[in-house]
Parts: structure tokens; C-alpha cells; sequence
């Protein structure tokens, strides 16, 4: 019987050993990116209402290409500066840079950087490959940006923006 038990915790022991070597091994895996893309929605903003700028490797990874997606909160004539639907094609080192940059964002102390919101914009970065992506979305990230620490969130939103592109200064001011 005591050996019935000894042998079951040594099984135990084993499987718990394996699988923490599965785990350490995981994450030195370096993660691939494959994708990154950047949305935001404005709230009651009228030019340049909802942003949706998705950035793709291409296959033989010597380039990535730039969809550039943007809609007024009214289709009027007054605003169609804003509605755009384009493509553009950037270089691999310039995909690649941004891409290092997303990990930092694995760093963002969640408790401190939510906070809601009435009226204000919404941005989102989501990025990953195949499916297996990670997101962050937060509101209006200029309020109280120090504080809330989205210092480098708002710094790769900015850059995924002028990269598109747009003018960040348009597109981002209340």
C-alpha cells in the first residue's frame, strides 16, 4: 500500500518536472508577429470617426503591405477627406522594427492604464500570427497618459498611424 503511494508521487513528480521544462521551453520561443493592426473609434468625432490600419508581412519577407481603412461619423460631402480605402507597401525592416516594439506593450500594468470614459476615442493594437494574436485596448490613452503608463502604447499607435500615411495630428486631436 505505502508503495502504491510513493509510486504515485513519483509519477507526480515526474509529469510536474516535464511540464515545467515544456513551459520554460515555450517561452524562450521567440513569438512571431506576422500581423499588426491598429483601430480606433472616436466617439462623437466627426472626420476620421473609425480607423482601422491593418499591417501584413507579406509571404516572402522582403515587405509588408498597409491597408488604410477610414470613415466619417456622417457621409457627407463636407467630410469625404476623411473616408480613404487604400493600400501601401512598406519595407521589411520597418515591419519588423514595429513588430519588436509590441512586446513592450506586454508590460502595460492593466490595473493603472483602464479607466472608462463618457465621450472620448477608442484605440485598440492587436497583433500576433495565425490566428493566435494579443490585444490592447484602452480609452482615450492621452487621458492621463503618465499616469495610466501608455506611454508606449500611444508612441506605436502614433507610429502605425504616420506610417499609414495619415497625419497623426488630424486623426488624433479631440
Amino acid at each position: 500500500m505505502i508503495t502504491k503511494y510513493i509510486l504515485i508521487g513519483l509519477t507526480t513528480l515526474i509529469l510536474l518536472s516535464c511540464h515545467e521544462k515544456n513551459l520554460k521551453m515555450e517561452s524562450k520561443i521567440e513569438s512571431k508577429i506576422d500581423e499588426i493592426e491598429f483601430s480606433y473609434m472616436g466617439g462623437l468625432k466627426i472626420p476620421y470617426n473609425r480607423i482601422n490600419i491593418n499591417i501584413s508581412k507579406s509571404y516572402n519577407k522582403d515587405s509588408a503591405v498597409v491597408f488604410v481603412q477610414s470613415k466619417p461619423l456622417f457621409d457627407d460631402p463636407k467630410w469625404a477627406y476623411s473616408k480613404i480605402d487604400t493600400v501601401l507597401k512598406i519595407d521589411y525592416k520597418t515591419f519588423e522594427r514595429l513588430a519588436a516594439v509590441t512586446a513592450s506593450l506586454d508590460e502595460i500594468n492593466m490595473d493603472k492604464a483602464h479607466t472608462n470614459g463618457l465621450d472620448g476615442s477608442t484605440w485598440k493594437i492587436e497583433f500576433g500570427s495565425k490566428g493566435k494574436n494579443k490585444s490592447y485596448r484602452f480609452w482615450s490613452p492621452y487621458s492621463d497618459s503618465k499616469t495610466r503608463e501608455l506611454t508606449n502604447f500611444i508612441t506605436l499607435s502614433e507610429q502605425i498611424i504616420e506610417i499609414s500615411g495619415l497625419k497623426k495630428e488630424e486623426v488624433l486631436k479631440n
